[in-house]
């Protein structure tokens, strides 16, 4: 069992930087002290899980009528908010559930995601089922980097300069917003140009990573020799001076 205590885990430690995160301090330093006690951290992560069903119906429903979009707003918002107060929460009342709660909140993150991606796949041609595949596929992706690079440096970042999650949600309402007033037909050509543009962001911060990750090695690898040079050394003058 030692393997799991080799260092510190850092988890809960969210790298936040990122525009909002200001303003969502105050924000959740409001809305803690009103959460009940009978609502635990557990109950504020599994209930992603509601929210990624209400997603999904709404946007099936809001091909017949676009109205539906308020609820899918509405459960991305709910989302924001569970999703920031699980953690802190935790921490607030020492629940102890660390690597549980990392563990079930970004597993869930990832449900939420493919939610959103089937919400708006229902109001989109048939044609773009490819597109929506390819889309769920690079989304994915950030969150696989995000978590394979905490493996890496024991510090879990979850934004990409100064635009994180919580930008993301936001921008997702606002899209809502304008599909209401102008209709879907706008969705048919935001969708290629964006799946595009996540595609070509992925890339260019899976490259620039794994050029860090290279030279930590070489680092470490360097460490090591050196390491292992000093020990030949310590032999040879021990074996000298018998």
């Amino acid at each position: 069992m030692s393997i799991f205590h080799s260092r510190e885990f850092r988890g809960q430690h969210k790298v936040l930087i990122h525009f909002l995160a200001p303003y969502e301090k105050k924000l959740l330093l409001a809305l803690l002290p009103n959460v009940p006690a009978n609502i635990t951290t557990a109950h504020l992560t599994l209930m992603t899980l509601a929210w990624s069903a209400g997603i999904v119906l709404s946007g099936y429903l809001a091909q017949t009528d676009l109205r539906w979009l308020w609820i899918f707003s509405a459960c991305i918002l709910l989302q924001y908010v569970t999703d920031m107060l699980d953690g802190a929460v935790g921490r607030a009342r020492n629940t102890g559930l660390i690597k549980w709660g990392f563990y079930m909140d970004h597993f869930l993150d990832y449900v939420f995601l493919s939610s959103i991606v089937i919400g708006y796949s229902w109001l989109l041609p048939y044609s773009y089922w490819m597109l929506s595949l390819l889309c769920l596929m690079i989304t994915a992706g950030f969150m696989v980097h995000a978590v394979m690079d905490f493996a890496v440096t024991n510090n879990f970042k979850i934004s990409c300069g100064y635009f994180g999650v919580s930008e993301a949600r936001l921008s997702l309402v606002a899209l809502n917003v304008v599909l209401l007033a102008s209709g879907t037909f706008i969705l048919t050509w935001v969708f290629p140009v964006f799946v595009v543009a996540a595609g070509a962001a992925l890339a260019i911060m899976v490259y620039r990573c794994q050029k860090i990750y290279s030279h930590l090695d070489a680092i470490g690898q360097a460490a090591q020799e050196d390491r292992q040079q000093q020990s030949w050394r310590n032999v040879v003058y021990e074996h000298t001076v018998a």
